[in-house]
């Protein structure tokens, strides 16, 4: 193969390769259920929705999809819906986004080319456009407006650079209309271009004007069009800057008045609390081994970075600072076109191949590294499951897909429906369905036990699902565990009586007594060993005595939770007494695959003792099944724990 076929080969070839494995990734996170409600299920329901030329509510909040984006998106591509949809269903906009992603590549690619004809460079550009850590961390997030709106930049700016200033417009337009940030990073991203075409008087001029539409765009945006769609139940909540002021317009003139504690923002933690320190730290870092420290050489390509970076690290909200999921999509978008522009003006062919080199080893490096959940400054908000294609777990589901699709093909599909947060994305795209545990008028429940509502803790989403498990209202028509099926029993309906069947109930039950002949089948005599020292006669639900927790002496041994199973269903209820709120915690864990907490009690009797409860489904998978519970106490005042319940229910099997 000649030079000439292997500068249009190689890089065709990585595109090829890398483009597959992005849509990969995407199709088989939604194929093994890993996407979830919050962002994907509202985003197959709007665009179901657009298609259908309706605006309406979106299942997690009483607003629309326009009221929680002021973006056309979405609408751009309806054609895509009709074309695809029929084959591709809830994969479309998976397809759509990863689509997107591969273009803005190869736009980045063919800026490179424009200005360097080197293999080594354009090569290196889509390497390091594939390699970059941001590029996986937004499987996270499934699908998101940030990652689809970023990817115009690149074709603007290619069209920009090639004089075809009319296909440019419509670009500009377009990704204007895309996002409320957009106008913003539209300035900055003018300025550099005025900078790198300050000899051509056209280009000039284009980007003058466009910093001009840009502005006027920006004050029309958030001083007309948006609280033109406002309603007194859905407000624009967007723009959470508390630290500048109120607004847009006061976030500019704190700036203007006051600089350096503005620029000293974008550094420290500026919450106050100190658990935050170091994830601002840890983005710089990251971006800066990963090629960032090619700008140095090219300062200019720092200046369209601020809008972006200011945006994500002067948030309130700290899990916008660091290397999550969507939270640095543009810098991601945008830094592997600026570190090989920078490369491309070096005189040096030598360097260029061996920063080019480098950049990309070291960004790859960074990548692997930080796609381990251990090595993030904010593991709790990491999904190892849907970034590592290269681990066996990324190949597995937690249950059954092939049986529970067919379970989900039972409901149909002009129903209504409500679902929890992993099955919904699945079935979003329908006129009426709701987020679990939302119901209304749903004709259909459909739900995994292990699907829990962000807004609620682990206890009260189980509360919840038991409330349908044992309803009259309520049939269940299929499962697939840890999937259920329900469907509502209309008036002229009768149920057949098909609700779950439990072929084993044990009850075990501890008082806390001092006794001396032991009779309890709960506790192991070891256990209660353990237990003495915490007996107390100063107050008692039942019998003589209770225990009793105090700041010095606050944790209960652990209690093993006897003959557990995989696919168990397991309550644990005290009663306990404090002048303290919610400083009792009862908790359960397992050694591999759970652990369950509760602090909020849900009833209070007349001698003022209140009752605790704690439920959970064994996991499927749990492979030592030597689980265990506690209680402990994290308030000031002693408290008193008496009659410890233990229910444990196996299910039937088919």
């Amino acid at each position: 193969m000649n030079l000439r076929k292997s500068k249009n080969f190689v890089p065709l070839l990585i595109l090829g390769v890398f483009g597959i494995l992005i849509l990969t990734m995407g199709i088989l996170n939604h194929y093994f259920f890993r996407t979830v409600t919050y962002d994907y299920g509202n985003y197959n329901f709007a665009f179901w929705d657009y298609a259908h030329l309706r605006i309406s509510p979106l299942p997690t909040f009483r607003g629309t999809f326009l009221q929680d984006h002021f973006s056309f998106t979405l609408f751009y591509f309806i054609p895509f819906y009709w074309l695809l949809n029929w084959l591709t269903q809830t994969y479309t906009l998976i397809i759509i986004q990863n689509a997107c992603i591969i273009v803005a590549g190869w736009y980045s690619f063919k800026i490179i080319r424009l200005k360097s004809d080197s293999l080594w460079m354009t090569a290196g550009v889509l390497i390091y456009y594939f390699v970059i850590l941001g590029r996986y961390t937004t499987f996270l997030a499934d699908v998101n407006l940030a990652i689809i709106s970023s990817c115009f930049i690149p074709v603007f700016i290619y069209y920009f650079k090639t004089k075809k200033y009319w296909v440019a417009f419509v670009i500009l337009v377009l990704a204007l209309f895309s996002r409320e940030n957009i106008p913003l990073w539209f300035i900055s991203i003018f300025m550099v271009l005025i900078i790198d075409h300050r000899k051509d008087k056209k280009a000039v001029l284009f980007s003058t004007t466009g910093i001009i539409l840009s502005v006027i765009y920006f004050i029309l945006l958030f001083k007309v069009f948006i609280p033109a769609i406002e309603t007194p139940d859905k407000q624009y909540v967007i723009f959470n800057y508390s630290a500048l002021g109120k607004g847009p317009g006061e976030a500019i003139v704190y700036i203007l008045k006051h600089p350096v504690e503005a620029v000293k923002m974008f550094f420290v933690n500026h919450t106050g609390n100190p658990t935050y320190d170091g994830i601002k730290a840890e983005f710089y870092w990251v971006y800066l081994i990963s090629g960032g420290f090619v700008l140095l050489l090219r300062p200019q390509y720092l200046i369209w970075f601020v809008p972006v970076v200011a945006q994500k690290v002067l948030n309130d909200a700290y899990v916008r600072w660091g290397i999550g999921t969507y939270y640095s999509i543009e810098v991601v978008t945008l830094l592997p076109l600026s570190v090989f522009l920078a490369l491309s003006s070096l005189k040096s062919e030598k360097l260029k191949k061996i920063l080019s080199v480098l950049v990309c080893i070291s960004t790859l490096s960074m990548t692997l590294y930080k796609l381990e959940r251990q090595n993030n400054k904010v593991p709790w908000l990491f999904d190892s499951a849907k970034v590592k294609i290269y681990d066996k777990e990324f190949f597995k589901a937690s249950f059954d897909v092939k049986e529970v699709n067919k379970l989900l093909k039972l409901i149909p599909e002009n129903a209504s429906l409500s679902a929890s947060n992993k099955l919904l994305p699945h079935l979003a795209q329908r006129e009426r369905i709701y987020f679990f545990p939302k119901v209304e008028d749903a004709e259909y429940l459909v739900l995994s036990v292990y699907d829990n509502h962000y807004l609620y803790s682990h206890a009260q989403n189980d509360q919840f699902r038991q409330k349908y498990f044992s309803s009259n209202e309520w049939e269940l028509i299929a499962h697939e565990f840890p999937v259920f099926l329900f469907k509502k029993i209309t008036s002229s309906e009768s149920s057949n009586g098909n609700q779950i069947k439990w072929s084993n109930t044990s009850n075990l039950l501890c008082d806390f007594e001092d006794k001396e002949e032991n009779t309890n089948t709960l506790l192991s005599d070891k256990e209660i060993n353990e237990m003495k020292h915490l007996l107390s006669d100063e107050k008692a639900r039942s019998g003589q005595t209770s225990i009793k927790l105090t700041p010095e002496s606050k944790y209960a041994p652990k209690i093993k939770l006897p003959g557990i199973k995989p696919k168990d269903h397991v309550e644990i209820s005290i009663w306990y007494y404090s002048t303290e709120k919610n400083t009792i915690h009862l908790v359960a864990e397992g050694i591999d695959n759970y652990k369950h907490h509760n602090s909020e009690p849900d009833s209070v009797d007349i001698e003022g003792w209140k009752h605790l409860v704690l439920s959970f489904w064994v996991p499927e998978n749990e492979s030592e099944l030597d689980g265990s519970t506690f209680f402990w106490n994290s308030g000031s005042e002693p408290a008193y724990i008496d009659d410890l319940q233990i229910t444990i229910k196996t299910m039937e099997t088919k």
